[in-house]
């Protein structure tokens, strides 16, 4: 059932335990916690490149261009920790783990190709109007041509190299969510717009679109709206102001469901108000949320996936099968949920039949033995 929320008391003790959180909340939750049995897929080796990086601190020098071939070996140590999942315009599938950024077949589970990158382990991914990927990672972010394999650009005026979080705007703008605030940079070239070093909670855990074009950004305290067009937040949640968000997604109605270390909170977008919580997931640790076309919520959780009505606030499904219990990510495509674990990549039907859901079951795709 839904309760509504109570504002919280703030701890100012807590600040310096907060900010130590930021490793434990964004870079931890990609920390292999297991791996699962194997099945018949294939990885790829991620090929090495003779250009070598010049740093600037712990930036890259956007003079380095580096051409790195879409690699075309298996590999067996491809990692299966999957931190980002992508479709991409042409409907490639792509994920990206802690060795890299990998095209599967989502049919077969099967690589068919990598992309090399200067750091491998992947943290953000997102495709911009031209059809190029931004790939965020722990130490930097890179614009890459999918088809060449090619690194076009290397930002290097962020606030942080350590990328957290990845969006993009009506006008195509990318905003560039990291451990110490927010850049905007140009889709053409990687150049910097806008800078907010100084963000409420420093570090920039998620953020999402609105159905306005607002963006929603969760921090290690608490969630802020943004007017991308100003770069000024517009307005703060009072109710999870004090909590951390790492999970946030919008529903068909438009709707913002917020994911904190021990709840799922909704919030109205219009009013800037909390509206209730999922009470079913309280004391949880949620990580990941999708919202599918029909309203229901995916709540994906550091043990288990399940499925929520979002009109009573009911969990109606536990999901079994999961490739690990750790769920990382979730992306929902026409109908399919693709799960992304700390052990793999599963699926599930985004439109399960009356009789199925008691008893829902994911489809592992990806998974490896260690």
């Amino acid at each position: 059932m839904f309760a509504a929320p109570k504002t919280p008391k703030l701890n100012v003790s807590n600040a310096i335990t907060k900010i130590g959180l930021a490793l434990a909340v964004n870079i931890a939750s990609w920390l292999a916690l297991s791996y699962s049995s194997t099945n018949n897929a294939q990885a790829i080796n991620i090929k090495s490149t003779n250009n070598e990086l010049v740093k600037q601190g712990n930036l890259l020098s956007p003079s380095t261009r580096v051409n790195s071939p879409i690699a075309n070996r298996p590999s067996s140590s491809f990692d299966g920790r999957i931190s980002a999942t992508l479709i991409d315009s042409r409907d490639r599938f792509w994920v990206g783990t802690w060795q890299g950024l990998i095209q599967l077949d989502p049919r077969t589970g099967r690589a068919i190709s990598s992309i090399s990158l200067p750091n491998s382990t992947v943290t953000a991914l997102l495709e911009d109007n031209r059809g190029y990927f931004w790939v965020g990672t722990t130490s930097g972010l890179y614009q890459i041509s999918p088809n060449s394999g090619k690194i076009e650009n290397i930002a290097i005026q962020l606030s942080s190299s350590r990328i957290l979080s990845l969006a993009m705007d009506r006008a195509g703008f990318i905003w560039v969510g990291t451990d110490q605030g927010i850049t905007r940079i140009s889709p053409y070239n990687a150049e910097t717009y806008a800078r907010m070093p100084n963000i409420p909670g420093t570090a920039a855990n998620v953020m999402q679109v609105d159905h306005a074009g607002n963006i929603w950004v969760g921090t290690l305290d608490g969630l802020f709206k943004l007017n991308p067009g100003t770069a000024k937040i517009t307005a703060r949640i009072p109710f999870v102001s004090g909590q951390i968000v790492q999970a946030l997604a919008v529903d068909p109605s438009g709707k913002i469901w917020a994911g904190t270390p021990r709840n799922v909170i909704e919030i109205n977008p219009k009013t800037n108000k909390a509206i209730a919580r999922v009470n079913p997931v309280t004391g949880r640790d949620i990580v990941a949320l999708a919202s599918d076309k029909t309203g229901e919520l995916w709540i994906g959780m550091r043990d288990g996936l399940v499925l929520a009505n979002t009109y009573n606030g009911e969990i109606t499904s536990f999901i079994n099968n999961l490739p690990n219990s750790s769920v990382l990510n979730l992306l929902i495509s026409d109908r399919e949920v693709w799960i992304g674990t700390s052990g793999g990549l599963g699926k599930i039907n985004a439109k399960l039949k009356t009789s199925q859901i008691p008893n829902a079951t994911a489809t592992v795709v990806y998974t490896i033995q260690k």
